[in-house]
This record gives C-alpha cells, sequence and structure tokens, in this order.
C-alpha cells in the first residue's frame, strides 16, 4: 500500500524547489545587467532633442584658454527640415538639417568656440535645441592626444606634445623588461 506525502513534506519539497530556482536564476533576478542596457558608444554628447539626434557632440582644443572645434553629428529624423541649436562656453551655434539627413560638424562647417573653458579632459555645460526643446548635458573637452582627432585642433597639433610618449629602445612591448635588440634581456 502506497501512502500519500504528508503535507510537511509536500512543502518541505516545494520550499527546496523554490530555493533550487532561486539558487539558478538569483544572479539575474536581482542584479544589474549590462547586456541588457543600449547605449551609443560616444567620447561626445549622445542626445535626442526633438527630432534632433545630437552624437559625438565634443569640443576639440589645443589646451584651455585656447580655441575650440565643435565636433558631431545633427540628424533629423523629421520630415521637414529643422534647426538646431548648441549652446557651449557661452557662445551659441545653430546649423540648419535638411529632413531625415545630417550634418557633421568638423566636415560641413567650422564650428569654433573662441576660448576652450577648461583644460583636456574636462566637461563643459552644453544646451541643445531643436524643434522648440532643449536639453543640459556635458559636452567633453579632448585634445590631440588621440591620434583622430590632432586634425582637428584649431591652429594645428603640436607634435612635441606627445613625444614623450613614444616607445623607445627599452620600452617597446611589455616594458623596460623587454630591452635590447630583438626584445632579448
Amino acid at each position: 500500500m502506497k501512502h500519500a506525502p504528508s503535507p510537511a513534506r509536500r512543502t518541505a519539497a516545494a520550499t527546496l524547489a523554490a530555493a533550487a530556482l532561486l539558487g539558478a536564476t538569483g544572479c539575474s533576478a536581482i542584479n544589474y545587467q549590462a547586456t541588457t542596457h543600449q547605449y551609443s558608444a560616444s567620447n561626445g554628447i549622445v542626445e535626442d532633442v526633438g527630432a534632433a539626434d545630437f552624437r559625438h557632440i565634443m569640443l576639440i582644443t589645443s589646451g584651455e584658454g585656447e580655441p575650440a572645434r565643435l565636433i558631431g553629428t545633427v540628424s533629423n529624423s523629421g520630415g521637414e527640415p529643422l534647426d538646431a541649436g548648441i549652446e557651449v562656453a557661452g557662445q551659441s551655434f545653430s546649423v540648419e538639417v535638411p529632413a531625415g539627413g545630417a550634418v557633421t560638424l568638423e566636415e560641413d562647417e567650422e564650428f569654433i568656440v573662441d576660448e576652450a573653458p577648461a583644460a583636456p579632459g574636462a566637461v563643459v555645460e552644453t544646451t541643445l535645441t531643436a524643434d522648440g526643446e532643449s536639453a543640459e548635458s556635458e559636452a567633453t573637452i579632448f585634445d590631440g592626444l588621440y591620434e583622430q582627432y590632432r586634425d582637428l585642433v584649431p591652429g594645428g597639433w603640436d607634435e612635441s606634445t606627445t613625444e614623450h610618449l613614444e616607445h623607445g629602445e627599452d620600452t617597446y612591448g611589455a616594458g623596460a623588461a623587454h630591452h635590447g635588440e630583438g626584445g632579448g634581456h
């Protein structure tokens, strides 16, 4: 004769099953999953204001107090042309973006801020406007340390700024441990 499990056994089995399930999914159930977060990787501002999509908006300069070039792209996801605005370091810039089109600031026109308000690596308050809407953001200030920005530095990039960063005979590869010809010790 077969006996039915007691209520205590059924409760214990259910508790054990729930604990096993929680143990198997606990991390993903209660912790933030970075792989589920969608974003646009960028060195600059990524912001949507009305039909304007501001992407990679930043300043390129040789130093604090020096002229800085405003770069990035402003796209228009709407069906009508729009005027988009960027206010940074006390100066205002506007660009007309065709319907469904885009303007790349560093290629289509030159947008130069008279003086970078801070040193490279800092951020500066920036206001973006379009379609009667606005958003506050922070634009990063870069210099020519990154090779892809060197041609964009107003007045040109001073190569001597990075000469000390070049690999020498004793610092190539994994560091000073690899010295001499052929990387031998």
